[in-house]
């Protein structure tokens, strides 16, 4: 248990780093180290539990960035919200009707697909027109749609999918890509929150040395979030120290690491 307990606040200072540099939330690591350490558990708990540290990790950056200073278009952020909300809520349902293999195979899937899409993507020169900045609010709601139902189907979080996605909208620059994403991941994600609270874990699922209400296991939130917590002035220093070339490959090799891991992790069940 120990061993484990050490491994989960690792991965709140590792969850908090990603979200501050990348503007991803976390789930995409949290997912396979949940599975990893509590093999047990059913993938709508995993993901639940993902969810609600990723909420708490996107609203401490968000206070943080704050002050910073960093404007954004908050009729963008309305538009992109308001996606991301339908399609988490989407997802969310969808989830107790697949298998967990289907919802694995998401998983891996949109990974794959996102790291070569940052892998392949070119330098596009970020314009701030009114002009653009209107066809980015459709686009981007597209985009923010498609982001929250995989994050509602596999607890991701919806930051590993939004933030390629939106780096690729010219009005947003690459300092607006992290605060846009963790706002519309603690928005998109309160919906999908309640519905995981209310439904009734199954005895079986239960653990005597964690608390849980509904699907969320408040014990592995509470240590991961105080670990995010302790980390975010350390993280908020590092923003801006990777340029733009090196940060998309980083982010690419460690989306392609994950899916192949969660592929490896599935056959060894």
């Amino acid at each position: 248990m120990t061993l484990t307990f050490l491994f989960l606040i690792l991965s709140g200072i590792v969850i908090n780093v990603m979200s501050a540099l990348f503007g991803i939330g976390g789930g995409v690591l949290l997912v396979p180290i949940l599975r990893t350490l509590f093999p047990q558990m059913p993938i709508q708990m995993i993901a639940a539990t993902s969810l609600t540290i990723v909420m708490s990790t996107s609203l401490i950056n968000l206070i943080l960035l704050r002050y910073q200073k960093i404007h954004i278009d908050l009729k963008s952020l309305l538009f992109w919200s308001i996606g991301m909300i339908f399609g988490v809520q989407l997802g969310f349902e969808l989830s107790f009707l697949l298998a967990e293999q289907y919802i694995i195979a998401v998983f891996v899937f949109t990974l794959l697909i996102l790291a070569l899409r940052t892998f392949f993507s070119r330098h596009q020169e970020k314009i701030n027109s009114d002009e653009s900045a209107g066809k980015d609010r459709y686009q981007g709601m597209f985009f923010c749609s498609l982001g929250g139902f995989v994050a509602g189907i596999t607890g991701i979080g919806g930051g590993s999918i939004l933030a390629p996605l939106v780096n690729q909208l010219k009005s947003v620059k690459r300092e607006q890509v992290a605060v846009y994403t963790n706002a519309m991941m603690f928005l998109g994600g309160i919906g999908n929150l309640f519905g995981y609270i209310i439904r009734p874990l199954p005895p079986e699922y239960q653990q005597i040395e964690m608390w849980h209400i509904g699907y969320i296991n408040l014990t592995i939130v509470g240590i991961v979030v105080l670990a995010s917590l302790l980390m975010s002035p350390i993280s908020m220093q590092l923003r801006g120290k990777i340029n733009a070339k090196w940060s998309n490959l980083l982010l690419g090799w460690i989306l392609l690491a994950i899916g192949c891991y969660m592929v490896i992790l599935q056959f060894m069940k």
